[in-house]
């Protein structure tokens, strides 16, 4: 806790430097866009005093309340978003006259019982009470006077369920002119059928009169009670380093209040009182569950800050101390504004060195300290002295606003600040991309616009215009989101800065394409990182290590996964590949064969060859006696290795076989008369006839190799035509009649 106080306490230092700077509405930067002033009343209200801002219909819209003294009436006002202007709605009469400005005080409260705000007003006499009967209609309901040691005197109203009744009361503050200047605080009970005093807390005797000082009031459940109730607090400007609660023990039957002073002891070197408190809040600063204090004014080294710890007791500790040197500070308030779900400190005031009147703003930080370092906005209306300040969402998009009053006695406007300062949340998954993972980056806000960029911080450029978006690069990522305002200037909120890590390894293999021969074994190596997983689509097998091998059978992608001791993982791929097969087959010169027949067998697509005869030649002659099986081991073009067998068999008849058909175009394919087997009858005789029977060919001992027909010669003479044979084998048997045709093609 200590080191906070330190960062607070330098963090406030930079602000009181800069607080000169003279940034004007409409102001954006990273997490604060404020609009123009929009005026809530057309014209300037007299002696305004108080500023309630309420939702009286229960219809979502808060509407805001000035008092009139010039016309005796309390006008109310609703904003209406479309046109960026205040609707005057309707006003309450309120009887006889106001008085002459100090005495007008104004509240809001259940007083009767049903869930809509009634107003309590007082004038120079008496406290009204006028019932809230929905559609900005009011009556009049109760009208209570005010003591006469008060009249004439200042006023000022705070609402409270005093005692857990079930209905709203409230504390009247004044001076006491029985006994002298000074404080006196009256608790108002409301039983249901009235409201009546209870005793009076007389308080800083004799210490001024309440017109000339600056009185601040706050309400909350100091000790932390389990009932919630709360306790009055009171500053008072002409009483320095004092402070006084009224603490609240009461019940519903039962009312017991205690005063208790707390003096603040003054700030080194000084021995005697030194700070004049200006303006207080109740509010849990630090998030510990407990109402700390904050007190605003000045000594005689300056304008000042002092933060108090809370205890859940009325002990003050001294938390921090911050000097605030060029800004005096009228009113404050504890609220977030920027949309992070952490209370910012936003002041309003007179700047010193000038005229001109502004804001200070003090973000919260709920993890390096309290509060970032200051802004300051100057108004641009340099004549009024604001002096007081609301906070709440008046034009409901979901982020307070700023309504601020002018001075008691400074006739002007009442003014709202709307504010769009949405906060940008950002997130990714996953963060570490390992260089091969996708990271998802979201921006979400509570903003209705949908005008999103991403942009890289590295780049310096816009990587995406939607509020997600993918990316495997590693880098500062920010989000912005652009949103148009009531003064047609655009507010850019940016988010904080995402970071992607991408520190996966780089797998890097032997060979990424092996290609094998049917059967053989492939092996790879993998480097670049610790551990190493081999898998394949199929599941099986899978290998661990840097290296594999394996017998392949199928064309298959092997991944390889690499793993880093943090975790990151690396992938790369090896594709086994196998040549193609040989799907050529063994020919032989004659199959079936005749005992003693000489028989090629070749293969011409292999390289070298081993034939089961024992030749290594590219054809192998064989002379089977029986039907045999011959083999060839041989290798392919590619280097593959390969066996492949052939039948040859025995024709035991050993018959002729004829073929008819005869192409004449010199392929050496089908060329002649071909009769199988004719050379095994020695003394056959072949005749060839033409068309019209006569006689063109006649030859004994017909061979297919010397002997035989047509011959080069007969084609000289020779037409495609159908032609006739008569073959007689010479052994007695038939002979044999047929045709055969002699074509070109």
């Amino acid at each position: 806790m200590q080191a906070k106080k330190i960062i607070l306490f330098i963090l406030f230092c930079v602000f009181t430097l800069c607080i000169n700077a003279q940034n004007l509405l409409p102001y954006t930067q990273d997490n604060i866009c404020l609009d123009q002033l929009i005026n809530v009343n057309a014209n300037p209200l007299s002696n305004t005093k108080n500023l309630v801002v309420r939702d009286l219909n229960n219809d979502g819209i808060k509407e805001v309340l000035v008092a009139d003294a010039t016309a005796s009436i309390i006008k109310i006002y609703s904003f209406i978003p479309a046109t960026a202007t205040f609707s005057f709605q309707n006003f309450i009469n309120v009887p006889g006259t106001f008085g002459i400005g100090k005495q007008r005080a104004i509240d809001a409260g259940k007083f009767t019982g049903d869930a809509l705000d009634d107003i309590i007003f007082t004038t120079d006499s008496t406290i009204f009470v006028f019932k809230n009967n929905n559609n900005y209609a009011f009556s009049q309901i109760d009208q209570i006077p005010i003591p006469p040691i008060f009249m004439g005197q200042e006023h000022y109203l705070r609402v409270d369920n005093i005692n857990n009744n079930g209905l709203d009361e409230f504390y009247l503050i004044s001076s006491n002119t029985a006994i002298g200047p000074g404080v006196t605080v009256v608790p108002f009970i409301n039983t249901g059928s009235g409201i009546t005093p209870l005793a009076f807390h007389t308080i800083f005797k004799s210490s001024g009169n309440l017109l000339g000082a600056s009185l601040d009031i706050n309400l909350g459940n100091v000790k932390g009670a389990p009932g919630g109730l709360k306790d009055l607090m009171i500053t008072y400007s002409n009483v320095p380093d004092s402070v006084f609660f009224l603490e609240n023990n009461s019940l519903a039957t039962t009312l017991l209040f205690n005063d208790i002073y707390v003096y603040l002891p003054p700030t080194f070197p000084f021995t005697s009182p030194d700070f004049t408190i200006t303006s207080s809040e109740l509010a849990d600063v630090n998030s510990d569950s407990k109402l700390d204090f904050i007190f605003a004014g000045h000594s005689p080294t300056g304008n000042r800050m002092a933060i108090y710890a809370g205890l859940n007791s009325f002990s003050l500790p001294l938390h921090v101390d911050i000097p605030i040197s060029a800004f005096n500070i009228n009113d404050f308030k504890i609220a977030d504004i920027n949309d992070d779900n952490v209370d910012d400190f936003i002041a309003i005031g007179n700047y010193l060195s000038s005229s001109f009147s502004g804001m200070a703003i003090f973000t919260g930080n709920a993890t390096s300290s309290y509060f970032d370092p200051g802004i300051s906005i100057t108004f641009t209306n340099n004549s009024m002295r604001p002096d007081e300040l609301q906070i709440t969402d008046v034009d409901q998009n979901g982020v307070n606003d700023l309504v601020i009053k002018p001075w008691k006695l400074n006739n002007d406007r009442t003014y709202l600040i709307p504010n769009f300062s949405f906060n940008v949340n950002v997130t990714g998954f996953p963060l570490t991309t390992c260089g091969i993972t996708a990271s998802t980056l979201n921006a979400v806000s509570t903003s209705s616009s949908t005008n999103f960029d991403w942009e890289c911080v590295q780049a310096g450029a816009v990587v995406a215009t939607s509020s997600s978006f993918t990316t495997i690069t590693a880098g500062d990522y920010v989000a912005s989101l652009h949103i148009p305002m009531y003064s047609n200037y655009t507010c850019t909120q940016k988010s904080d800065t995402i970071k992607i890590i991408s520190n996966g390894p780089v797998i890097t293999v032997s060979s990424q394409n092996t290609t094998v021969c049917y059967g053989n074994y492939a092996s790879a190596s993998a480097s670049g990182a610790s551990t190493y997983t081999w898998s394949s689509p199929s599941a099986s097998p899978i290998f661990f290590g840097p290296t594999f091998s394996i017998q392949v059978l199928s064309p298959v992608v092997f991944t390889v996964t690499g793993q880093i001791p943090s975790g990151c993982k690396g992938t790369n791929t090896v594709a086994l590949n196998l040549f193609p097969l040989n799907t050529d087959v063994i020919s032989s010169s004659k199959n079936p064969a005749c005992i003693g027949d000489v028989v090629s067998l070749s293969m011409p697509t292999a390289v070298t060859y081993t034939w089961s005869n024992g030749t290594n030649n590219a054809v192998a002659n064989v002379t089977p006696n029986a039907t045999s099986v011959y083999s060839l081991t041989f290798t392919d073009a590619n280097g593959c290795s390969s066996a492949k067998t052939i039948t040859v068999d025995i024709d035991p008849k050993c018959s002729p076989k004829i073929y008819n058909g005869i192409t004449i175009n010199g392929d050496g394919i089908n060329d002649f008369f071909e009769i199988e087997n004719i050379e095994k009858f020695k003394g056959n005789s072949v005749k060839i006839y033409n068309r019209w029977g006569k006689e063109i060919f006649t030859t004994i001992n017909y061979d297919n190799k010397t002997n035989y027909w047509p011959t080069a010669d007969n084609l000289k003479t020779l037409t495609p035509s159908t032609y006739f044979y008569l073959i007689n084998y010479g052994d007695g048997s038939e002979i044999q009649r047929g045709w055969v045709e002699l074509i070109t093609n």
